[in-house]
């Protein structure tokens, strides 16, 4: 996350791996919805965590492999202006140049509402910790205390100068109408940890540097809910979301030209709803386990409705590696330059042989398209739902660990190549509904006793058979 000193930015630089911020005020016109967030989405914890091991250079967001940070009560922080009781304040100006100091810093049982204002940093964070996980240095900072935000302009020129920051489970921020602009390294729009919440609406949230999520939660988790964004993020390693919390966004428009439109890291999630997002960089959506200690172990969940994914990178629409990980789609339009769907596999996180993904895509009403691959340490399944559509294949290399596929009886299937399963399951008994363009599903007999070994023939002149 933070670059600190020139030195730390060459190893950043040649060792991070480009992920992604967020923010796009300019070329887009946002159109404001009634429709209200989502609900936080349900994460399940595994029973046990995976071998693992920190790889070499930072995560993909440029944090520093587990570095560990307790949390702070800000009682040593300083800022501009300090709020530790009940403040209310209209059409301030304020600004703060000094190094790990904050414009604004509400602690020790404050309460502040703020209109009409604007907030200006520069100074660099001398510490990546305490920027990336306490919001030192951060133009904003609640530590679990209560802010209530409208009218608001906020720009930072800065290392490790977030805008709004969110710290411990008592912090609760409520923002509407605000401006954000960052100008340096590890410079996030709207960052929550150690159970902090932000609730905000009409934002519009541009950053610059490298890694710079103009979404964001670190270490401890965090909550960050918003309905109504504009987004434009254009530095290295920065997604228009980046989680190790839960964020949820609806009626949101983001672009990402450094990085990957979105990336979830362990047991957390993202949720998208009613959104368009772009990213350039790698991959569409990331999901992944660092073993750096920001994201406990767990399921990477991702979901998106009536929304709208571009990605413009060659690498695939989803990438996941080194964690368990489940997509949810439904009426989402899917847009990218390759043709490779999903990919599994194995990557610098994780021990060697055991840092495969097992991945889960489920559809609703749903068209996809495109190839789903997996390594041979990895997992993937695909479910398709009610008037879902699937045009492409599945493990047609035959190097998956497990490859699994389930109809529903309004689903369909059109096959672009050969597929090897090791499950198959169909509602429609005479698999009909697979169109299979002379393609041939081969299927582990073993682990399909209900077809007794048979071939079946396909629509298309293809077959459903056993594998030899």
């Amino acid at each position: 996350m933070l670059k600190i000193n020139n030195l730390q930015k060459k190893h950043l630089l040649i060792a991070g791996l480009s992920l992604a911020c967020l923010g796009s005020f300019g070329a887009q016109t946002y159109a404001a919805s009634t429709s209200q967030p989502l609900p936080m989405a349900d994460i399940s914890m595994l029973p046990a965590p995976p071998d693992g091991q920190n790889p070499p250079g930072p995560p993909p967001d440029g944090k520093f492999g587990g570095m560990q940070q307790e949390r702070s009560d800000a009682s040593s922080l300083k800022a501009s202006q300090i709020i530790e009781h009940t403040s209310q304040l209209t059409g301030h100006n304020l600004t703060n140049d000094k190094t790990d100091e904050n414009v604004l810093l509400v602690r020790n049982g404050g309460s502040l509402t703020l209109t009409g204002s604007s907030l200006t940093k520069t100074g660099d964070s001398s510490s990546a910790d305490a920027s990336n996980f306490s919001g030192q240095n951060a133009i904003l900072l609640a530590n679990n205390t209560t802010a209530t935000l409208e009218n608001l302009e906020l720009t930072s020129d800065a290392d490790g100068a977030n805008a709004i920051f969110a710290t411990g489970e008592k912090a609760q921020i409520s923002a509407k109408h605000i401006k954000i602009h960052t100008k340096n390294n590890s410079s996030r729009g709207l960052d929550a940890t150690y159970g902090g919440t932000i609730k905000a609406e009409d934002v519009d949230i541009t950053t610059e540097g490298a890694h710079c999520g103009a979404l964001a939660t670190d270490r401890g988790e965090g909550n960050v809910l918003v309905n109504g964004a504009k987004i434009h993020t254009s530095g290295e390693g920065s997604p228009c979301i980046y989680s190790t919390g839960n964020i949820q966004l609806t009626n949101g428009e983001g672009t990402a030209t450094g990085s990957e439109i979105a990336v979830v890291e362990g047991k957390n999630s993202i949720t998208l709803n009613h959104s368009t997002l772009t990213g350039h960089v790698k991959h569409g959506v990331m999901l992944y386990q660092s073993f750096s200690g920001d994201a406990n172990v767990g399921i990477a969940k991702f979901t998106a409705k009536d929304s709208t994914l571009n990605n413009n990178s060659d690498g695939p629409m989803f990438y996941i590696t080194n964690t368990t990980a489940e997509a949810t789609l439904e009426n989402t339009q899917l847009k990218q330059a390759g043709d490779i769907l999903v990919k599994v596999t194995s990557d610098r996180w994780g021990a060697e042989g055991k840092n495969g993904g097992d991945f889960t895509l489920n559809a609703q009403n749903q068209q996809l398209k495109g190839q789903i691959l997996a390594n041979n340490i990895s997992k993937v399944a695909l479910n398709l739902g009610e008037n879902s559509s699937f045009q492409g294949t599945i493990n047609s290399d035959n190097q998956a660990e497990s490859a699994k596929v389930s109809l529903s009886k309004g689903a369909s299937w059109q096959l672009t190549a050969d597929a090897y399963v090791t499950s198959i399951t169909n509602e429609a008994s005479d698999f009909s509904n697979i169109n299979s363009n002379k393609h041939n599903i081969y299927y582990d007999k073993n682990s399909n006793p209900g077809l007794n070994g048979k071939t079946i023939h396909l629509p298309g002149g293809g077959k459903l058979q056993p594998m030899r």
